[in-house]
């Protein structure tokens, strides 16, 4: 398809580079990122990185273009309601420095963005969780001009999905990994209150947890951490990535710091030149040093190869290691026996950790001495400052890592010690030399603009030295400083003119810095609508009048939970959803629904890949009143289809404020879940700026913490792991993980072999009179896991408290 060479051809491969601060935004330009990512104080993923304040955005933008590297700033997290007057200075201000694009989690930023600053672009977050075109085209239409793609997707999805936008495609090639779909975690929130969709993800996912089967421990060895991946290298892919037709190549790692970003850049800088030239790309030893010292958890591609389980998560550290050396073979008075693994180096001054395993505490220091391994080949004696380490603890067999290398951060640093152009743009001369006519110097770009530069004086005839073309080279060449090399010089006419070099080097200096200054005018973005905000507010749909009736909807699991609710002895609820892991359970509850004469709702997968889209369709051949719909990809399957059931956007959407809702009911939600985020405080906020009747409130569920890719059921305990089988053991056994408290959280897995980690504790919402008060008419209670008796003492409850009658 056209849209699919477009890709591949028209766009020249971008590296991005993450700056939590200064150093590391020096380091990626000076090692050769086409742009650099960061964030300002707040509306930022990464709140506990340095950051950068309003008053630093002009130069931290100037900084990067007069580098010629792009300036894309984050602004994704999710906003609320009371927030948005905040964030929309914020973009002025992001607009105003010529920042290259924005990155925006919230769906309500962008129309807000396209009326403020018609031109400035916009990038959709991972957080936005699109993994499927028809949700990236969506986005698209609303005027998003590139997706950063979920990190859950294989080569062969990420193909597909090039072939079917015309959307700008990015990735992370290297750096952290989420356990969760970017954008749907919600662990951090429901267990410390801090949470990953304002910037403040506490990682509870790289925390210890025991793996229960059917209530009972199983025995997972080493694998203490079993939400805990592995970090993401993918060098050796990235010409598969861009054959597939991806433009951004990303970075992780705005919290690392600048020797990380150095390492980074440098690998991948080389991998992606060579990838462009159609040449192989051979990591070296000295480069694979650098990687891991700059932080290593251990590598893997993640799931660009497909789903396995045993690479992804290994669980023995959430820590980073750095490079394996070897393991202790013995003691001696003075230290540690090691068998070095081969080519493994260690160093007086190096930082050195020994990981005896999950049930050990954790022994290391710094190298004072390394001294012979008594004549046998391969093995040293690492001596340690006294007391830095208890060398009786260390057993045999104990894995040694080294963490830290003095000369490695040396040699990174040296790197971006100076300040240097690590890409100059190519800029061509033409000079105008006549007799008696004063010299003209012009400077071209490849942006097509223009600066010329005149002498004051004319030009007298030479007696000695005429001006030359090799002269006008030389001079014309001494760009230093700036963000250009000289490619071409012409001079039409050069009579024999006298020219001091200082005249020269100063209309150099002159065209320069006024092709900067025209470079600079024009990465700025108007501002078109300051008051964008106001204006978009006045559109929303006014608020209708509500009656007194309250409407009570129930989510079940089961059939078993279905019968429950739809059975006699108690009224109804106004619709039932059903959330089933077995597809062929869906037209089944519809038939049970509509023989007892009930409303019914089926709720989509909570992520859709490519391939994915039979399961939207069987849910729409069950033929339900309503659908629940939970990714952009499902809404955009049924906004396409002629007629559809009404479409119920869940808390998974993540609208957070009035805006983001406006914007799913322009394309066809009834009603908003608000996301999980959003509190009584926050909803009021909504609410103050929309219709109550177009929104439904979870009233009481267990928070849905991580929603993974990664089966925990495949991964411990299926017969086949170790060959790639599954063999389904997610039909025949309970799983759940129990954390460090001793509270035990359920396991569920989906249609999609997909497992969502749900809180051990339910909770339920507070504040619900005032939400009332509000306006609001429409709440949901979801089941987990009760049975028939609880279920119908949640609904007798929850009826009650919301005063419905006969509830």
């Amino acid at each position: 398809m056209g849209m699919a060479s477009n890709a591949t051809t028209d766009r020249r491969p971008e590296l991005l580079a993450p700056a939590g601060g200064w150093a590391a935004l020096r380091a990626a330009a000076a090692n050769g990122a086409d742009a650099v990512y960061f964030g300002l104080q707040d509306f930022n993923a990464r709140l506990r990185a340095a950051n950068f304040t309003d008053e630093e955005l002009p130069d931290t933008v100037g900084y990067l273009h007069d580098h010629n590297v792009k300036g894309y700033v984050t602004l994704n997290t999710l906003v609320f309601a009371d927030e948005l007057a905040l964030a929309a200075e914020r973009l002025k201000a992001i607009a105003e420095a010529g920042a290259d694009a924005v990155i925006v989690q919230d769906l309500g930023l962008v129309p807000l963005i396209r009326r403020l600053a018609p031109s400035l672009p916009i990038h959709a977050s991972t957080q936005m969780s699109l993994a499927e075109a028809g949700g990236i085209e969506l986005v698209r239409g609303l005027g998003v001009r590139r997706v950063i793609l979920a990190r859950e997707l294989p080569l062969a999805d990420i193909r597909r999905i090039a072939g079917a936008t015309e959307a700008e495609l990015e990735v992370f090639v290297h750096g952290a990994l989420c356990i969760s779909f970017s954008g749907q975690c919600c662990a951090s929130l429901a267990l410390g209150g801090r949470s990953g969709n304002r910037g403040l993800c506490a990682q509870p996912c790289r925390l210890p947890y025991r793996v229960l089967a059917d209530a009972q421990p199983l025995d997972t060895g080493e694998c203490r951490y079993p939400l805990s991946p592995n970090d993401l290298a993918t060098y050796d892919r990235l010409a598969d990535l861009v054959a597939a037709g991806v433009t951004g190549f990303k970075i992780e790692g705005r919290l690392k710091d600048a020797h990380y970003v150095a390492a980074a850049v440098r690998v991948y800088r080389a991998a992606l030149d060579a990838a462009a030239a159609c040449q192989p790309f051979h990591i070296t030893p000295e480069q694979e040093e650098e990687l891991a010292q700059g932080f290593s958890r251990g590598f893997t591609r993640g799931y660009l190869d497909g789903v396995r389980h045993g690479e992804l998560v290994v669980g023995r550290s959430p820590k980073g290691r750095g490079m394996r050396v070897g393991e202790a073979v013995g003691r001696t008075p003075r230290g540690i026996a090691v068998a070095l693994a081969q080519q493994a180096r260690v160093r007086p001054g190096d930082g050195v950790v020994f990981d005896a395993g999950p049930e050990e505490t954790e022994q290391g220091g710094r190298l004072m001495a390394i001294e012979p391994g008594a004549g046998q080949p391969g093995r040293v004696v690492l001596v340690f400052r006294r007391g830095d380490v208890r060398l009786k603890a260390i057993r045999s067999g104990t894995l040694v890592w080294k963490t830290d290398d003095p000369d490695v951060r040396a040699r990174l640093e040296q790197t971006y010690a100076r300040d240097t152009v690590a890409r100059p743009a190519p800029l061509d001369f033409r000079v105008s030399a006549a007799l008696a006519k004063p010299l003209h110097i012009t400077a071209y770009d490849d942006a097509g603009r223009t600066a010329t530069a005149a002498s004051s004086l004319p030009m007298e005839r030479a007696e000695r030295h005429p001006l030359t073309l090799e002269v006008l080279r030389e001079q014309l060449g001494r760009l230093g400083g700036t963000p250009f090399v000289l490619r071409t010089v012409e001079a039409e006419p050069l009579d024999p003119v006298m020219a001091p070099k200082s005249v020269l080097n100063d209309l150099r200096r002159q065209a320069v810095e006024r092709l900067l200054a025209q470079r600079r005018a024009a990465a700025r973005h108007a501002i078109a609508e300051p008051d964008a905000l106001g204006l978009l507010r006045m559109t929303l749909p006014a608020a209708a009048a509500t009656s007194g009736a309250t409407s009570l909807y129930v989510l079940v699991r089961s059939l078993g939970q279905l019968h429950a609710v739809l059975g006699g002895g108690m009224p109804r609820p106004a619709m039932v959803y059903g959330d089933f892991a077995d597809p062929a359970h869906q037209a089944e509850a519809v038939a049970r629904a509509r023989a007892a004469g009930a409303a019914i709702g089926l709720a989509t997968p909570r992520v859709i890949k490519p391939g994915e889209e039979d399961a939207l369709q069987a849910v729409a051949e069950a033929g339900p009143d309503a659908v629940l719909v939970r990714n952009l990809a499902a809404l955009a399957f049924f906004r396409g289809r002629e007629s559809h059931p009404t479409l119920v956007g869940d808390f998974s959407l993540n609208a957070a404020n009035d805006l983001a809702a406006s914007v799913l009911l322009s394309l066809g939600i009834a009603r908003v879940t608000p996301g999980l985020d959003v509190g009584a405080e926050q909803f009021a906020a909504m609410l103050r700026h929309a219709d109550p009747a177009r929104f439904e409130a979870i009233v009481h569920h267990h928070v849905p913490m991580f929603h993974t890719q990664h089966c925990l059921f495949a991964a411990r305990l299926a017969r086949g792991r170790g060959r790639g089988e599954c063999g389904r053991p997610c039909r025949r056994a309970r799983l759940a993980l129990r954390d460090r408290k001793g509270a035990e959280h359920p396991v569920l897995p989906d249609a999609a072999c997909r497992n969502t980690v749900f809180h051990a504790a339910a909770q339920a919402a507070e504040a619900v009179g005032r939400l009332r008060g509000l306006g609001l008419r429409h709440f949901r209670i979801e089941l987990l896991d009760e049975g028939p008796r609880e279920a119908k003492r949640l609904l007798a409850r929850w009826g009650q408290a919301l005063a419905i009658a006969g509830v």
